[in-house]
């Protein structure tokens, strides 16, 4: 069948003029340029081997077909329709058959059977022929998926994700599936993909980046470690302009707190050595990262009370949230330091900012103190020269008094 390209209606009006009229439901050109671009670009459906022609089928179920060179092929066919055409042999109508397509298994086919009317019913007359006219082109499915990601349409992506490893076992269908699991809270299932991504291409670095969170989650921090280790080798090789791209990707962004997650990793092994230097370095790279200074001053707390209490408070000014553990003095009397700063249930930010309190209360009667003492300097020094004929007055007044006495 052809496909009708529109008519056009000619109306006559009052003046008996005749005048052409575009058909209003003829698509828009712009969107049948943009349909057969993408079809082009994304077909849902190649011919086997030889990849003559792409399929496209869109949601209502209209088929579009593309030739080699790209053009348009116009035939009007629906998925899941019987319909009735005329077979043909050059320019020759010959009898009548009945035609329907079908998607099966992920492959195309056309189901066709010469047809016969019995009892006012089209019906087939014999044995119905198959021919496989496409099949997915490669990275179909990882393509779909990825379309799905962006949507945020995860375990649909998951689905296609699935079918594209299944034909492939594709490298970045492991990676972006191991996204979505991440993405859902399934970082087991996130962690074999990654590891499955990895064992293909160990330099994936949005791969390394996404299991070492994984890890995290599952606090498994020696991996979360080492992860970083490499990721770091492989960033180190990266300008700088590719290492934001990498952070700005729309899916699987890589995470640029590496530092950051390394130290808190390293904390929980006990290594607070490495993990202060790890939040140094995160405070190097990024100075407004306010929970590289709280944890900074979490893990310097016990040896420079000061210092970590600067960090502590710089963090929570920055937008940190305080989650430093409740101490509570112990109802019984010790000798510890924590007597010296808690008086109730607080946590290390109360302390440190009762204590940063009572420096500015100290200083503040250290100011006024010293400000008394340079007044009475100053009156001493303007009015020196009077002490001595006070002195003078008061003696010659007692002796006078003396005298009279006498």
């Amino acid at each position: 069948m052809k496909r009708k390209l529109g008519k056009y209606i000619c109306a006559t009006a009052f003046s008996g003029l005749f005048c052409l009229l575009p058909n209003p439901a003829l698509s828009n050109p712009s969107t049948i340029f943009e349909e057969k671009l993408d079809c082009i670009e994304n077909p849902d459906f190649v011919t086997p081997k030889n990849k003559e022609f792409k399929y496209c089928i869109k949601d209502n179920g209209d088929i579009t077909k593309i030739d080699k060179s790209g053009s348009l092929v116009d035939e009007e066919y629906k998925i899941d329709e019987l319909i009735e055409e005329k077979k043909k042999k050059g320019f020759v109508s010959r009898k009548k058959q009945l035609v329907e397509f079908k998607i099966d298994e992920d492959e195309f086919f056309k189901y066709s059977c010469d047809a016969k009317k019995e009892k006012g019913e089209v019906i087939c007359d014999g044995e119905s022929e198959r021919a496989l006219l496409g099949i997915r082109p490669e990275g179909y499915f990882l393509n779909k998926g990825l379309e799905e990601i962006e949507d945020e349409k995860w375990n649909k992506s998951i689905e296609y994700l699935d079918k594209e490893i299944e034909n492939s076992k594709n490298q970045k269908a492991y990676s972006n599936r191991g996204f979505s699991k991440f993405v859902l809270g399934d970082y087991l299932g996130s962690i074999k993909d990654l590891n499955s991504a990895l064992d293909i291409d160990k330099t994936d670095i949005s791969a390394l980046s996404l299991r070492s969170r994984a890890n995290f989650e599952i606090k498994n921090y020696e991996g979360v470690i080492y992860d970083i280790d490499s990721l770091i080798k492989l960033l180190d090789k990266k300008s700088e302009d590719e290492i934001i791209a990498l952070s700005e990707k729309e899916i699987n962004p890589i995470s640029t707190d590496y530092f950051y997650l390394r130290g808190l990793a390293k904390s929980e092994t006990g290594d607070f050595n490495g993990a202060k230097k790890d939040f140094d370095s995160e405070i190097e790279k990024n100075p407004m990262n306010g929970d590289a200074y709280f944890q900074k001053g979490l893990e310097g707390y016990w040896i420079d009370r000061d210092k970590a209490c600067s960090d502590l408070l710089k963090g929570i000014s920055l937008g940190a949230k305080d989650t430093s553990m409740k101490l509570v003095k112990e109802r019984e009397k010790t000798e510890s330091f924590l007597d010296e700063l808690f008086t109730s249930e607080k946590t290390l930010v109360d302390a440190c900012k009762d204590s940063s309190d009572e420096k500015i209360e100290k200083n503040k009667q250290s100011y006024e103190t010293e400000n008394l003492r340079k007044d009475l300097s100053k009156l001493f020094k303007k009015y020196f020269y009077i002490i001595p004929i006070l002195a003078l007055v008061i003696i010659f007044t007692v002796m006078k008094y003396r005298s009279n006495d006498e």
